[in-house]
């Protein structure tokens, strides 16, 4: 398999393109409603009116047959496919900080993890920001031990995050990258990153 590895920039700009707010509907007595989550309606049923509200989770999974995690409700995870054997799933936050998780069928991607990262930094590098290395081991829920490349970037009093991490088995697995835009990220942000590593689970053992 042919990898392109730019389409990086591709793959950041357009998720954030499906992640739109959409609506839903409900089916009450064969009526069809649009509704939105957390908000409150009023129908008749049988004659009488019926208030009602649909909410979620604060906890959502995201489950796909190679993987597991879980997030806030408050964020969206929006999926896409980028060519033959590659999908995405990603989350993020308002002020660019979050995670995308690349499910790849065809190959390893363990061998991909300083290929992603020298992609991710490459531009702020050559625009003249300092990389700092602070590589670390995660002990997933599962018990195995995930090495994590991380890379520190620093320009003028800005600090950025990248960290990638890897998961294969034979001919399949995925690939972990979470980008943090600023060291002094919300709580927010902290707690999906940090809710997403510890609930990370992955099916192709």
């Amino acid at each position: 398999m042919k990898l392109k590895l730019p389409f990086f920039c591709f793959l950041l700009f357009i998720s954030f393109a499906v992640s739109a707010q959409e609506d839903y509907l409900i089916e009450i007595n064969g009526k069809v409603m649009p509704i939105a989550l957390d908000r409150d309606y009023e129908t008749t049923v049988g004659g009488k009116k019926v208030a009602f509200k649909v909410f979620s989770k604060d906890t959502l999974t995201y489950n796909d047959d190679l993987f597991s995690f879980k997030y806030s409700k408050d964020f969206k995870a929006s999926r896409v496919d980028l060519e033959s054997g590659i999908s995405q799933v990603m989350v993020m936050t308002a002020e660019g900080s979050g995670f995308i998780i690349q499910k790849y069928d065809g190959i390893n991607p363990e061998m991909l993890n300083e290929l992603m990262l020298n992609e991710v930094v490459k531009e702020s590098v050559d625009y003249g920001y300092e990389i700092r290395r602070e590589d670390y081991v995660f002990k997933m829920k599962s018990g195995r031990d995930l090495e994590v490349g991380k890379a520190v970037l620093t320009y003028k009093g800005d600090t950025s995050i990248y960290e990638v991490a890897s998961i294969g088995s034979r001919d399949a697995g995925i690939l972990v990258l979470t980008m943090i835009s600023t060291e002094e990220y919300s709580e927010a942000s902290r707690n999906l990153i940090d809710t997403m590593w510890k609930t990370l689970a992955y099916k192709g053992e």
